[in-house]
């Protein structure tokens, strides 16, 4: 008789960190650009905010902030200056998603030329955003995919509540 060991059925005792990360390798994730002031979201076009916070978004409503990018992009010479949306999506080369208060020519731009879905929230604050984010994650998610295959569904999501 031939003996074969037995498959072990349990997954290794490993650190909560690194289960965290294989439980995240499976999950959809999102990275999203958000523009603020403080803990506010300003009512103004997305490149005229003073800073913008870049967070870590997965399906199961987890945010993780990644960091803070003050707005150094140049001053526009003339309304929607397409320079301005140059130096804005530069300050934020890995985002798949901007979020804002109020939507701009250059967000139709980016809905129509960029692989980055423009997103217009409705909520002032960053905790409300984020949530908002959440609870409208699935179809976000299905616009980024979109935007990964190359196509630009000519779409500018509204998210928050409804004033």
């Amino acid at each position: 008789m031939l003996w074969v060991p037995r498959m072990r059925q349990r997954m290794p005792n490993r650190s909560n960190h690194v289960r965290s990360i294989m439980m995240s390798q499976t999950q959809r994730h999102i990275r999203l650009a958000l523009s603020c002031a403080g803990e506010t979201v300003p009512r103004k076009h997305f490149g005229d905010c003073q800073e913008f916070r870049v967070y870590e978004l997965t399906e199961d409503g987890e945010s993780r902030l990644i960091g803070t990018q003050n707005n150094t992009s140049p001053e526009e010479q003339r309304h929607a200056d397409p320079k301005k949306l140059k130096g804005v999506t530069s300050l934020l080369p890995e985002c798949e998603v901007l979020v804002s208060g109020l939507q701009s020519p250059n967000f139709l731009r980016i809905r129509d030329t960029k692989p980055i879905q423009p997103v217009v929230t409705t909520e002032r604050t960053v905790e409300a955003t984020l949530r908002a984010v959440s609870k409208a994650f699935d179809e976000i998610s299905r616009l980024v995919n979109a935007r990964r295959c190359g196509e630009h569904p000519p779409v500018i999501l509204t998210i928050g509540n409804k004033e």
